[in-house]
């Protein structure tokens, strides 16, 4: 906790500084002694080696291969899994679809996966004051002419693109809707530079979206999140705020799944190498 701040009067102290030093071993390649900890936290070299003592007694903290180094210990990992067992991804997500309803209430939020060539609604949230129909919980659409779907369809191998491709007919909805394979392709490629995607009219007329990816601790995407309205509420909020915003909420639902952005893997395909049936954990 932060010298500005006054701490709540249930804080206790020595529990909050044996979490900074913990949160020193988050995401470090290396074992770190008590001088380096110490040094990191500017504490006295004397506490720091209690609360470290103490963490590896508890199994939080263990020995390193170096002597006189530490490591997360084995408890810190049955934590993490326990968490993540726990973390389903609709109750994560619930939270903050509730959040951005608030923000946004005239829109609609939405968490999809992929099954086969069409994605599956998982989670639904409409904003209090949303009058136009949006789309349910179990609902399904084609993936390619939607946010969520092409937000998905960007992070397949490029084997497993082209037997999604082979396998779905690219109808047009309306007068935007990708129908070319070659443009799809260079869609999905900016979609997956840029880390989000945007549907404008192109599944319904008049209905505009943008989708950004979910992930799961191991960096895989398993979700996409949009943000649905109206060309009006387009306009209104613009573009970009709205990018920013479905941003913003997918990062923060992936690092409640386990997600550390210091990690992602260079390629995301099927686990079968053929189907392209993305779960949700």
């Amino acid at each position: 906790m932060s010298d500005q701040k006054e701490a709540p009067y249930y804080f206790l102290s020595t529990v909050g500084r044996a979490v900074t030093v913990l949160e020193q071993f988050m995401n470090s390649e290396a074992e770190l002694g008590v001088t380096e900890v110490a040094h990191r936290l500017n504490m006295h070299k004397s506490v720091t080696h209690r609360l470290i003592a103490t963490l590896v007694d508890l199994g939080l903290l263990a020995p390193g291969a170096v002597s006189g180094t530490y490591r997360l210990g084995v408890k810190s990992l049955e934590l993490g899994l326990s968490y993540l067992r726990n973390s389903p991804l609709e109750r994560v997500a619930q939270y903050h679809l509730t959040q951005l309803a608030e923000r946004l209430p005239e829109m609609a939020f939405h968490v999809a996966i992929l099954d086969g060539t069409q994605i599956v609604y998982q989670k639904s949230v409409t904003g209090p004051n949303v009058r136009w129909m949006s789309a349910t919980l179990g609902h399904r659409q084609q993936a390619y002419c939607t946010s969520l779907g092409k937000v998905l369809l960007a992070y397949f191998s490029p084997p497993s693109l082209e037997n999604y491709l082979s396998s779905v007919e690219l109808k047009p909805f309306t007068s935007t809707t990708i129908t070319s394979p070659d443009d799809l392709r260079r869609e999905l490629g900016r979609i997956r530079m840029q880390e989000w995607a945007h549907d404008n009219q192109e599944s319904v007329q008049d209905h505009v979206c943008v989708g950004a990816p979910i992930r799961d601790h191991t960096g895989q995407v398993i979700a996409a999140l949009s943000i649905a309205g109206l060309s009006e509420h387009f306009q209104r909020y613009s573009l970009e705020k709205l990018v920013e915003i479905v941003k913003g909420a997918s990062n923060d639902i992936s690092y409640e799944l386990g997600f550390s952005p210091s990690y992602r893997p260079a390629t995301i395909a099927p686990s079968d190498g053929k189907s392209t049936r993305s779960v949700a954990r």
